[in-house]
C-alpha cells in the first residue's frame, strides 16, 4: 500500500482483506475489516514511519487529505465532522507533551511521540556509568528534533514501571540538568537546546526527568565516537537514517520539497 518514507497525505479504512503494518524495531501489527491507518499523516502531512502490506486480496477505502479543505469534493460541513473524529482518534498518541500529565503519559506507555529510559547514564547491568546509556537517551532526543517531537521520560522502564533517579547518582537536580545540557552540547549542538526542556517531577513517590523536545527547524546530528548520525522516530522507536534516505528526508522535513 505504502512504504516507509514515503510522503502522502492519504487516510485508508480496510473494507475486506487483511494487512501488515511492519516498524522497524517493532513487531508487525495487522490490520483486518473496519481498521483505520495513516490518519497522521492527513493531520501532519509528514512521513510514513513504517510499511504497508497486503497479506491477501483487500479492498481499501481511501480518504485524501487534501480533499478535506476543498468544498467541490467534500462539503464543508463533512470534512469538519471527519477532521474531529481524527482529533478523538489519535488524541492519546498525538497530544502536545506540555499538556499531558506525566503520569499519563506513563499509564499510556512508549509510543511514536513518548519513550522510556530506565536511567539517563548508570548501566544497570554492568552497574557502572556508560556513555551508551547517555548515547541512547541522546538518540531519541535526536530522533525526536529530526521528526515531530515528543517526551523522553528517564526514570521509567520498557513495562512502565517507575524506577525513579537514584541510580544515576545525581548531587542535586541542578546537577543532573546541567549534565544532561552539557551532553546535548557535546553531542548534538548548542542551538538545538533551545527546543529542549528538562524537568524533574514526581510521580508514585518517585522521582524521574521528563525531557520535552519540540521538532527543530534544521537537521539535529548526533556525534558518537567520530561519527556524525541523523536519527529519526520510526512508529514507536528510533531508528539512524540510511545514507541513501537522508538526502530526501532533509529536504522534506526541514525545507518542504518533495
Amino acid at each position: 500500500v505504502f512504504s516507509r518514507l514515503e510522503k502522502e497525505q492519504v487516510l485508508y479504512i480496510v473494507r475486506f482483506g487483511k494487512l501488515r503494518l511492519e516498524l522497524i524495531g517493532s513487531e508487525n501489527i495487522i490490520f483486518g475489516k473496519g481498521d483505520v491507518f495513516g490518519e497522521v499523516a492527513v493531520i501532519n502531512n509528514n512521513f510514513r514511519t513504517g510499511t504497508i502490506k497486503a497479506l491477501e486480496p483487500s479492498l481499501l477505502f481511501c480518504l485524501n487529505g487534501i480533499d478535506l479543505t476543498d468544498s467541490n469534493k467534500i462539503p464543508a460541513e463533512a470534512a469538519l465532522k471527519i477532521v474531529m473524529e481524527l482529533a478523538k482518534r489519535i488524541t492519546s498518541y498525538l497530544e502536545s507533551a506540555q499538556n499531558t500529565s506525566t503520569q499519563r503519559l506513563i499509564e499510556l506507555g512508549e509510543n511514536e511521540f513518548v519513550e522510556f529510559k530506565s536511567t539517563l547514564r548508570y548501566n544497570l547491568h554492568t552497574k557502572k556509568f556508560g556513555k551508551e546509556i547517555e548515547h541512547a537517551a541522546l538518540k531519541t532526543i535526536a530522533a525526536f528534533l529530526n521528526s515531530s517531537g515528543g517526551t523522553l521520560i528517564i526514570g521509567v522502564d520498557d513495562q512502565k514501571n517507575i524506577l525513579g533517579l537514584k541510580n544515576d547518582k545525581f548531587k542535586d537536580d541542578d546537577h543532573m540538568l546541567l549534565h544532561l545540557t552539557r551532553i546535548i552540547q557535546e553531542s548534538i549542538s548548542m542551538e538545538h537546546t533551545q527546543f529542549i526542556k528538562g524537568t524533574p517531577e514526581h510521580s508514585a513517590g518517585l522521582k524521574v526527568l521528563r525531557i520535552d523536545v519540540k521538532p527543530a527547524p534544521s537537521p539535529a546530528y548526533l556525534n558518537y565516537n567520530g561519527d556524525e548520525l541523523l536519527y529519526v522516530r520510526t512508529g514507536p522507536s528510533t531508528s539512524a537514517m540510511r545514507v541513501s534516505e537522508i538526502y530526501r528526508y532533509i529536504l522534506s522535513r526541514f525545507y518542504g520539497n518533495k
